[in-house]
């Protein structure tokens, strides 16, 4: 290669770094990166490049240390190969070693072809150091611009991939996965899609400001599970503030202190970390019947919660699942993959009961068999089936005589469920620690937090 085209090739190179920190140094603290391996440089088939289009080191995000690596498609096409492939893992190796978050950025085509079965190993290596340092460390993946091929698959072993609302994550080109359809490509497997459709993206930004607060904010939960709290733990709530789950959410939790993740995917539920009372926990939030991919989002949740000793909070308004004859078996398969995570996680579980907990409700959410501690505010309502199915079931006789049929099933239906089904006639059973009223949520729920927080 002439001196020529190499110093060329090197200026676009530097160029295109210096764009790639931009992004870097706008997520970091301020004057706190330090770059590892800056000037490592390999012999391709694209041509020669410093750095081999990653940039890799330790830096602060709000005052926490982390290890960062970040790819550039401007770079040699931010394809992978051999020598940037050792770069990443040697970073992810050094931060497990030093107990440090990871957080990568990425904006890569895909694998230098012209390597053949060394970027292929190049693949595996980082893959298998992103596999050590889950559960070990707090991960986190971004996706900036593309992110295609292999590498796509590095976003589903992080606790969180927060992607910007039009970057792309795809298995294969957009192009290839367009074929012969009538898609546009380039709206093909976007963060903003993805968010909606699938349970890989946690959540979607739209600028380098909103990606450092949203990787700040889990970082800050992960890293620090006990804070001193300016919230006022005896906060009482009104009637009228609790009328959603949402609501509900921000009447409980500290202050600012909720981020949602996968927010626009199975809507039914919400998942994602929040602070009671200063400490960090992790909240499952149902609002209606609970979907195969709810119930995947909900797991997803206990794994991350498990892997940094975090409590889990339930919040309960769910009157079973979602079933159809052709997706049944997928049901079935992700409901027992749930409730086998959440009898296998070791960390605190509380419940409150807000609304309906009839059937998988009850029994994933509240039961006494799966939580430690469960409160229910006092209209709430937990049964096997609902009152309306239960009076059918039971008063059908009764109510196939009667003069105005849709009267007495509805009279029939709330006399059973006063009965049988509110929460304060479950708590005679011994099914529920107590019965409050709803502007006491927060109160009993940091007080129980407190009490199980050490629960060993």
């Amino acid at each position: 290669m002439s001196n020529a085209i190499f110093s060329n090739m090197t200026k676009n190179a530097e160029l295109a770094s210096k764009e790639l920190m931009k992004t870097v140094l706008s997520v970091v603290d301020e004057n706190s990166f330090v770059e590892t391996d800056k000037f490592i440089c390999d012999n391709t088939d694209l041509g020669e490049a410093t750095g081999e289009g990653v940039v890799s080191g330790f830096a602060h995000i709000f005052d926490i240390r982390v290890g960062l690596f970040a790819t550039n498609s401007k770079v040699l096409k931010g394809s992978i190969g051999r020598a940037n492939a050792r770069k990443i893992v040697k970073l992810i190796d050094s931060s497990v070693s030093a107990g440090l978050p990871v957080i990568g950025i990425l904006d890569t085509a895909g694998a230098r072809f012209g390597e053949g079965i060394d970027a292929m190993e190049g693949y595996a290596a980082i893959f298998a150091a992103l596999g050590d340092a889950y559960g070990a460390v707090p991960t986190v993946m971004a996706v900036k611009g593309a992110d295609f091929g292999l590498s796509s698959y590095y976003c589903a072993v992080t606790d969180l991939c927060v992607a910007y609302s039009g970057a792309q994550i795809a298995t294969s080109s957009p192009l290839i996965l367009a074929g012969n359809t009538k898609a546009d490509p380039a709206k093909i497997c976007t963060g903003a899609y993805l968010g909606e459709n699938s349970d890989v993206v946690t959540n979607v930004v739209k600028s380098d400001k909103e990606l450092k607060s949203v990787v700040s904010s889990f970082l800050n939960i992960a890293v620090s599970p006990v804070v001193e709290s300016a919230d006022d733990p005896n906060r009482t709530a009104k009637a009228a503030a609790l009328k959603t789950v949402g609501d509900t959410l921000n009447e409980i939790f500290d202050k600012n202190s909720v981020l949602m993740l996968r927010e626009n995917f199975a809507k039914e539920v919400k998942t994602g970390f929040a602070r009671l009372g200063g400490i960090a926990v992790g909240f499952v939030a149902t609002d209606g019947k609970l979907s195969r991919e709810g119930a995947g989002k909900i797991t997803e949740l206990l794994n991350t919660c498990e892997s940094f000793s975090l409590p889990v909070v339930n919040v309960v308004n769910c009157d079973g699942v979602v079933t159809t004859a052709e997706t049944d078996g997928q049901t079935i398969r992700a409901v027992s993959d749930m409730l086998f995570t959440y009898n296998g996680i070791s960390v605190p579980k509380l419940a409150l009961v807000c609304g309906d907990a009839i059937g998988l409700g009850y029994t994933a959410f509240a039961s006494k068999s799966n939580v430690d501690y469960s409160v229910a505010w006092a209209n709430a309502k937990i049964g096997t089936v609902s009152g309306e199915a239960a009076a059918q079931l039971l008063y059908k006789d009764e109510i196939a005589q009667a003069k105005n049929k849709e009267q007495a099933a509805k009279k029939l239906a709330e006399s059973y469920a006063e009965e049988n089904m509110l929460a304060p006639a479950v708590a005679k059973k011994g099914y529920l620690d107590n019965v409050i009223e709803p502007a006491l949520s927060r109160p009993y729920m940091i007080a129980a937090l407190q009490i199980f927080a050490n629960k060993e």
